[in-house]
C-alpha cells in the first residue's frame, strides 16, 4: 500500500492509530482528516522514510514538537491547513524537511513570515491567516505565493524584491491602498497577479513597471480612478486578460487601454456603474471576449468592436435592441448574451448578419412574441445547438394570451400580429344590403356586397374571394370564401376590426384547408358600432370586406320574445316535473308511516290477547290429587301375541259431582300387555 486517505470522527480519535504508524511503513502518500490530534509528538513518523506527501487537515493541531517531523527527509508535499498552528511552529516545520517543495498552511494562526531556509520550496500557501508581516529575504526559490485574506498593507510589499522566480502572486482581500512604484521591478517572470478586493484608489504610470511577461491581471473590487492622461498599463507588453470589475467610480478612457491594443484578449468591466461608453473598442485588435454585464448601458458606439471578437456579455443592462457592434458582416462573433435587458423586438437583419453566431441569450427580456418574431424560431433550428434549445428561458411578455410562455415551445401559428392601428383601406362600397330573414326560430342577417373595388388590398390575381357572410341573431357570424390557386396556404389569419373605434376585436388562425368559419361574436359586437371590417390574411396579402349591420329591431324583439316564451315553457315544464316528483316522494313517505304504525298496533294487540288467555287458564285450573283407579279388567281369549295385564285404579269421586276434573292414569311399563279400553269401567 502506497497511498492512504482516512477521515476520522474527532470526538473519538485523539491520536494517529498505531496500526498506521507501525504497519504501513511503505506509504508514499498519507492523508488524515478530522483527527483531534492537538499536537504532533516527537517521532510520530519515525518509520515513514518513503513518505513523499503528507496531509493532516482539520485535526485541531496547535503545536509541533521539535522532532515531530523527523525522518521525513523525502517529503515533498506537506498540507496542514485548517488547524491552529501559530508562529512558534516555524522552526519545527522546516527543521527536518530539506526537500520540501509545496507547503500549505492555509487557515491557521500565523501572523508573520520570518526568514526561513527551504532551498527547494516552490509553492507556499498562507491564505486566511491574519498575516501582517513578511520578512524581506524569504524563499528565493518560490514560484507561487498565495497570501489572500490577510492583513498585509502596502508598506509590507518589499518582500517581493527578493522573489525573482515568482510566477503567480495572489494578494486578494488585504489592506493595500496603493502600489509603490517599481515594486515589481525584479519580478520579471510573474505571469499571474491578483489584487482583487483591496482599497487601491489610484495607479501610477510605474505601478506595474517590470512586469513585461504578465499575462493575467485582476484589479476587481477596488476603488480605482484614472486621470485622463494616465497610462498605468504601458509596461504590460504581454497582458492578455484584464479584470476591472466592480470599480464603481472608475472613469475609463481610451488612453488607459491604448497600450494593450495588440495583446489584450479578454476585458471585463462588469458592475462598474457605466452609463455610457464614449469611445470604440475597435482599436483592441485581438480582443476576443468582452464582459460589460450589470451596468446601465442603453447603447454602444457604432462599429464598437473589431472583427476578432467571439464573445460579448451584455447581461443586465438597459438595451432595447441588439446594438450595432461592427462596421461589416465579417465578424467572428459566436456568443452574444443580452439576458435581462429591455428587448421586446428583434430585427432579423441585426442577427442574421452574424453568420458564425451559435448562442444568443435573451432570458428575462419582455419579448413580444408576435408574427415579427417567427423568424427566430427558424434561426434557432438552423444555427443553435439543438440539445440546448430546450433549456432556453425566453419568456413572452406580449401578447396577453402568450404571457409567461416560452418562445421556444409555442406554436408559430399562435404568433399573431395585433394590428390595432387604424387600417387605411381604399375600399368603396356602393351598396351593402343587410336584410333580416326569418327562418323558423332563427332570424338571419344576409349580407350582400355589390361593386366593391379594392385597389390596394386585393391583388390582380384574385387569389381569394370572400363568398358569403351570414350573421344570425344568436351572434354567430358565418364566413365562407374560395381560394383560387392550386397550392393551398399553410393557414388563414382571420381578423375583424371595429371601424368606428379603430381597433381589432377578434383574430384567429385556421388551417389552410378550411373554406369557412363560424365565429361567436356575441362578446365582441358593440352597441355603439355598426360598421366592421372582416379580413382574411394570406402571408402578406389581405382581403377585406366592410360590413354594415343594420338589424331589424322589431324582429329581434319578437325573436327575443319567442326565446323568452320558450324559456318560460321550459321553466314551467321543469317546475311541473319537480312537483310530480316531490308529490310521489310525499305519498310514499305517508304510506310507509301508516304501514309502520299499523304493524306496530297489531303486534301490541296480539301480545295482550296471549297474556289474557294465560291468566284465564291459571284461574280455571284446579289441583286434583291422583287416586289409582280400580279398573276392572275382564279376561279375554288368550292370544299368541299378547299377555294379560290387569290395571287397578281407584279414586274417590264423591266430591266431583259438579266440578270439572282431570283424570291422570299411570300406565305401567309392562311388555306384552294389552289394554282393552272398551272393557274398562270407571267407578264414580
Amino acid at each position: 500500500l502506497e497511498e492512504l486517505i482516512i477521515e476520522f470522527n474527532s470526538n473519538y480519535i485523539h491520536d494517529i492509530p498505531d496500526a498506521i504508524k507501525i504497519n504501513l511503513i511503505n506509504l508514499r502518500s498519507l492523508k488524515l482528516i478530522n483527527l483531534n490530534l492537538i499536537e504532533i509528538k516527537n517521532h510520530t513518523f519515525i518509520k515513514y522514510r518513503k513518505l513523499e506527501q503528507l496531509s493532516i487537515i482539520k485535526s485541531h493541531i496547535k503545536s509541533i514538537e521539535s522532532d515531530g517531523l523527523i525522518s521525513l527527509i523525502n517529503l515533498r508535499y506537506l498540507n496542514l491547513e485548517q488547524n491552529y498552528l501559530n508562529d512558534s511552529s516555524w522552526n519545527s516545520l522546516i527543521k527536518y524537511l530539506p526537500n520540501l517543495e509545496t507547503l500549505c498552511l492555509s487557515q491557521n494562526n500565523f501572523n508573520y513570515l520570518k526568514k526561513i531556509h527551504l532551498k527547494y520550496l516552490k509553492i507556499l500557501d498562507l491564505s486566511s491567516n491574519g498575516l501582517q508581516y513578511i520578512d524581506r529575504n524569504i524563499f528565493h526559490s518560490l514560484e507561487k505565493l498565495y497570501l489572500q485574506n490577510n492583513e498585509i498593507n502596502s508598506l509590507q510589499l518589499t518582500f517581493l524584491l527578493s522573489l525573482k522566480n515568482l510566477k503567480e502572486l495572489n494578494l486578494d482581500f488585504n489592506r493595500l491602498t496603493f502600489l509603490p512604484e517599481n515594486i515589481f521591478q525584479t519580478n520579471l517572470n510573474l505571469i499571474y497577479l491578483s489584487l482583487q478586493g483591496n482599497d487601491l484608489n489610484y495607479l501610477t504610470n510605474y505601478s506595474f513597471y517590470g512586469l513585461n511577461n504578465l499575462i493575467h491581471l485582476n484589479l476587481a473590487r477596488n476603488r480605482l480612478q484614472f486621470l485622463y492622461n494616465q497610462q498605468p498599463f504601458q509596461y504590460l507588453n504581454s497582458l492578455k486578460i484584464l479584470n476591472l470589475d466592480r470599480n464603481l467610480q472608475m472613469n475609463i478612457t481610451k488612453n488607459i487601454l491604448n497600450d494593450l491594443s495588440k495583446t489584450l484578449i479578454e476585458l471585463s468591466l462588469q458592475n462598474c456603474n457605466l452609463t455610457k461608453i464614449n469611445f470604440s473598442f475597435n482599436f483592441l485588435f485581438n480582443l476576443q471576449r468582452l464582459k460589460l454585464s450589470s451596468n446601465y448601458l442603453k447603447e454602444l458606439p457604432k462599429n464598437f468592436l473589431n472583427y476578432s471578437i467571439i464573445s460579448i456579455d451584455l447581461q443586465r443592462n438597459l438595451f432595447t435592441s441588439i446594438p450595432q457592434l461592427f462596421d461589416n458582416n465579417s465578424s467572428n462573433l459566436i456568443d452574444l448574451d443580452l439576458s435581462s435587458n429591455q428587448i421586446s423586438y428583434l430585427n432579423s437583419n441585426d442577427l442574421l448578419k452574424y453568420s458564425h453566431l451559435k448562442t444568443i441569450g435573451l432570458t428575462a427580456n419582455p419579448l413580444d412574441c408576435n408574427c415579427h418574431l417567427r423568424w427566430i424560431k427558424q434561426w434557432l433550428k438552423d444555427n443553435y445547438e439543438q440539445d440546448l434549445i430546450k433549456f432556453l428561458q425566453w419568456t413572452c411578455a406580449k401578447p396577453k394570451y402568450l404571457v409567461g410562455k416560452q418562445l421556444t415551445t409555442i406554436n408559430e401559428l399562435d404568433m399573431i400580429c395585433n394590428e390595432s392601428e387604424n387600417i387605411e383601406q381604399e375600399t368603396t362600397i356602393e351598396s351593402t344590403l343587410i336584410t333580416i330573414l326569418s327562418s323558423t326560430n332563427i332570424p338571419l342577417a344576409s349580407i350582400k356586397t355589390n361593386n366593391i373595388h379594392n385597389s390596394t388590398i386585393e391583388s390582380s390575381l384574385n387569389e381569394l374571394i370572400i363568398k358569403d357572410i351570414i350573421f344570425n341573431s344568436n351572434g354567430i357570424l358565418f364566413i365562407s370564401w374560395e381560394y383560387m390557386l392550386l397550392q393551398l396556404p399553410k393557414y388563414y389569419h382571420i381578423q375583424i376590426y371595429d371601424k368606428n373605434h379603430h381597433h381589432m376585436i377578434y383574430q384567429h388562425l385556421i388551417d389552410g384547408r378550411q373554406q369557412s368559419i363560424e365565429i361567436d361574436m356575441s362578446d365582441y359586437i358593440e352597441k355603439s358600432s355598426s360598421i366592421y371590417i372582416v379580413c382574411i390574411n394570406i402571408e402578406h396579402k389581405k382581403y377585406c370586406r366592410n360590413i354594415s349591420l343594420k338589424l331589424n329591431t322589431n324582429l329581434i324583439k319578437s325573436a327575443s320574445l319567442i326565446l323568452s316564451s320558450n324559456k318560460q315553457e321550459n321553466e314551467q315544464f321543469i317546475y311541473l316535473l319537480g312537483g310530480i316528483l316531490l308529490g310521489a316522494i310525499l305519498v310514499c313517505s305517508i304510506l310507509i308511516i301508516i304501514c309502520y304504525y299499523r304493524l306496530h298496533y297489531y303486534s301490541k294487540e296480539n301480545l295482550s290477547q296471549i297474556s289474557s288467555i294465560n291468566s284465564d287458564e291459571k284461574k280455571s285450573l284446579k289441583t286434583f290429587y291422583y287416586h289409582p283407579l280400580n279398573i276392572i279388567s275382564y279376561p279375554q281369549q288368550p292370544s299368541s301375541n299378547t299377555s294379560e295385564c290387569s290395571l287397578h285404579s281407584s279414586i274417590d269421586t264423591n266430591h266431583l259431582t259438579n266440578d270439572p276434573y282431570h283424570i291422570y292414569q299411570q300406565i305401567p311399563s309392562v311388555h306384552n300387555c294389552q289394554l282393552h279400553l272398551k272393557r274398562t269401567h270407571i267407578l264414580i
